[in-house]
């Protein structure tokens, strides 16, 4: 069933249900005006009729019942008398006339009158004090007038609500169909949207409203895909080139050995070179893999680390890989409690992240002097990597972070491109943030924010 066929029928049972309880109201309380005003009619013509009952000739009753009721009575149809004194005796009655028991005749007091109801009519028995005695009069009828209205109100509400419950049907469908046109607009202008064109986006004609506002979500989430999808794209030309180059030049080193015969000492300098491309093609990997895991599997052995242990861990492994290259840790000042200094995370992860800034410092610095300085702030951990390399231009900052982006200056220095993008990602998964500040020829500043222990 579809949304509009959804909002039509609950427009109109709402409506419906409203109209049926109006009606039931109006027919309701006329019902009970009728029953009151006919109570009343026939309470005034009983005590009409009784009066001129009392004045007439006692012996020559039926005379004056008949004049009455050819004078005076002709509105109210089957029209019945009865007269109880105050022993409940029957002084007068018409034939025909409801016969009441005693105990409901006792029953009968001025503040609680007697009423029956039946197929035939309506009676009504009261107390009415006459010259200082009390008597009850018992008077029924049937009220044709009010019955015929009733009866005329019946149809004209059974009637005219069917016409108005298809009127309110068919106001809904057209309003829902009104109501449902910007959405049926959209999810056409989506359907034209495929991965050749994920540069479109959907017109946004009133934002203030709530179709406005879902037009501008899609157009938001329009543009992340587009830039995730491009970054995509970019990753796997990229991933795919950097991962045939190793194996090419390690396949054009064996098959150049193998050409003709050689001494033991090239032998070896051939396999160090595959060696060495074999490590490159390692870690490329590795980082690889990494990048692509999910945020599940990378953090579910986070556990309580130093900052400051982690980073003399790295010193000791750049000390090997880069023997020319001197790393300087600092504090910037001694914290008061090592929980300034504490942190939830992995090993590993925040391992290979300071690996991947202190390589890329070194590698880019020429073998200068690498300072890392420790410091915090409150709940977080600043740790910054300050090298004296050949820095980059500010446009550069903006594409550090995506995947195997190496700037123009940095061509001919190894790497991949994936260590930055890798760091970034282990930061923000330590719920931290990294902020790097750099100048051509100037040098580059790396700093890493990681809440700490303080909070506990």
């Amino acid at each position: 069933m579809t949304i509009r066929t959804r909002f039509t029928l609950l427009f109109a049972a709402i409506v419906g249900i409203i109209l049926f309880f109006f009606s039931f109201s109006i027919y309701f309380l006329s019902e009970n005006f009728r029953q009151n005003d006919f109570h009343a009619r026939l309470q005034d013509r009983g005590i009409a009729r009784f009066k001129f009952f009392m004045v007439s000739d006692t012996n020559n009753i039926d005379n004056p019942a008949s004049h009455f009721r050819e004078e005076m009575l002709h509105s109210v149809s089957n029209e019945r008398i009865a007269i109880y004194n105050a022993s409940l005796a029957r002084i007068y009655s018409d034939s025909g006339t409801i016969e009441l028991s005693a105990d409901e005749l006792k029953g009968i007091s001025a503040a609680q009158p007697w009423s029956s109801e039946s197929n035939t009519g309506e009676s009504i028995g009261f107390l009415y004090h006459f010259q200082n005695q009390d008597f009850i009069i018992v008077t029924s009828g049937f009220d044709q007038h009010g019955m015929n209205y009733m009866a005329n109100l019946r149809r004209v509400l059974f009637f005219r609500g069917f016409i108005l419950l298809l009127i309110i049907f068919i106001s809904g469908w057209l309003y829902a169909g009104q109501f449902l046109k910007p959405i049926a607009n959209i999810v056409q202008q989506v359907e034209s949207i495929s991965f050749s064109n994920l540069n479109k986006r959907l017109l946004n004609k009133n934002a203030s409203d709530e179709i406005g506002r879902l037009t501008a979500t899609f157009n938001n989430m329009l543009e992340r895909l587009e830039k995730s999808f491009n970054a995509q794209k970019r990753f796997v030309s990229n991933a795919s080139h950097e991962l045939r180059n190793p194996l090419t030049a390690i396949n054009g080193q064996i098959d150049v050995a193998l050409l003709k015969d050689r001494s033991v000492e090239e032998y070896k300098q051939i396999l160090k070179t595959i060696a060495q491309d074999n490590r490159n093609l390692r870690t490329l990997t590795n980082n690889l893999l990494e990048l692509a895991s999910s945020d599940e599997t990378l953090i579910q052995h986070f556990e309580e680390l130093r900052i400051d242990e982690i980073l003399w861990n790295v010193h000791d492994e750049m000390a090997k890989q880069h023997a020319g290259c001197v790393v300087n840790i600092q504090f910037e000042k001694v914290p008061e409690n090592e929980k300034y200094i504490t942190c939830k995370g992995d090993r590993k992860l925040l391992e290979t992240a300071c690996t991947n800034i202190i390589d890329n410092a070194c590698k880019f610095s020429n073998q200068k002097p690498v300072e890392v300085k420790i410091g915090y702030e409150k709940t977080m951990i600043v740790v910054q990597f300050i090298d004296q390399g050949i820095g980059m231009p500010e446009e550069y900052l903006h594409h550090v972070f995506e995947p195997f982006y190496r700037g123009s200056n940095a061509l001919g220095i190894r790497g991949n491109g994936i260590g930055l993008p890798l760091v970034q990602r282990i930061v923000q998964l330590h719920s931290g943030s990294i902020q790097i500040q750099s100048g051509l020829n100037k040098g580059t500043k790396v700093e890493v924010r990681i809440p700490n222990l303080s909070r506990f």
